[in-house]
């Protein structure tokens, strides 16, 4: 395929990766899709990946950037090669490569210019944003937060819905007895999101992006880990933040749909926004 130009002196390509009855497709298209690119050319590619579960990207032999994370830029993002870039289900993550490179997606690749490398395996490390690029201003001040909220996940047997079994939680109940977290607009909001649920989630707030202050009470120190779909593995505990923004009752739920369907889904919802729904009756919003 022939990108559409990019900005910057640098081409865009998007990658749209979903499973298909087990098979890693881009764009619709199983196997390796082509990116027509000059030796030397700089080359975006936009990795969105469409599934439940997190999925890894990598660059064999050859250095690239992480230039932005579900839609954010990364400032400051410097090279770096032999790491894989986790993407978690509903995410976007941008590389940029130097043509001729291979991005491999785990069953799939894309090949930007001729004659690039060879498949190469995952390599054994994973880029951490959380040290990644360079601190920037956020734009707000995270310490004199107006809302704290945690959001704690588990797991719990019980009945959702009149149907008995083991259903994720949410600070310790089921749904649809689950938090109805209440902002006002231009709130800064902390929130804690801790999961003792036994299994990783990617975890989704409709309508916002958010910033990660910390993971297990470990600071951020590089870029601003901007981000509207995190991988919150079984034992780890984030603390993150965001501005109040953009008024409405939105979602926050596991972005693995059918966790979502079994009770991991919560909501936001500003001051003074009313709907005609109601969570667990027969007009559920969800």
């Amino acid at each position: 395929m022939t990108p559409p130009g990019g900005v910057g002196g640098v081409t865009d390509a998007l990658a749209l990766v979903h499973l298909r009855d087990g098979t890693r497709t881009v764009n619709g298209r199983a196997g390796e899709t082509t990116v027509d690119a000059a030796p030397g050319e700089r080359v975006r590619v936009r990795v969105v990946n469409t599934d439940n579960a997190p999925m890894s990207v990598w660059v064999p032999a050859a250095p690239f950037r992480l230039v932005a994370v579900d839609g954010s830029e990364v400032h400051e993002p410097g090279e770096v090669r032999d790491v894989a870039v986790e993407v978690t289900g509903g995410a976007r993550a941008d590389l940029e490569v130097v043509a001729p490179a291979r991005v491999e997606l785990g069953g799939a690749a894309v090949l930007v210019g001729a004659q690039v490398p060879p498949p190469a395996p995952r390599p054994a490390a994973t880029l951490d944003p959380l040290g990644y690029g360079t601190p920037a201003p956020l734009g707000f001040d995270p310490a004199v937060a107006t809302r704290s909220f945690d959001y704690v996940i588990g797991r719990s047997p019980g009945f959702l819905r009149g149907v008995p079994g083991m259903w994720w939680t949410i600070n310790g109940h089921l749904y649809p007895d689950v938090p109805m977290y209440m902002v006002a607009e231009g709130d800064v909001v902390r929130m804690r999101v801790e999961n003792r649920s036994g299994e990783g989630h990617p975890m989704h707030l409709h309508g916002h992006h958010a910033v990660v202050l910390s993971r297990d009470g470990v600071p951020a120190t590089g870029s601003p880990w901007w981000f509207d779909s995190l991988q919150v593995g079984d034992g780890e505990t984030y603390e993150i933040v965001f501005v109040a923004d953009n008024p409405g009752v939105w979602t926050d739920h596991c972005h693995n749909l059918p966790h979502a369907v079994e009770g991991l889904l919560a909501h936001l919802m500003y001051e003074g926004v009313t709907t005609p729904y109601r969570l667990g009756g027969p007009n559920s919003p969800d």
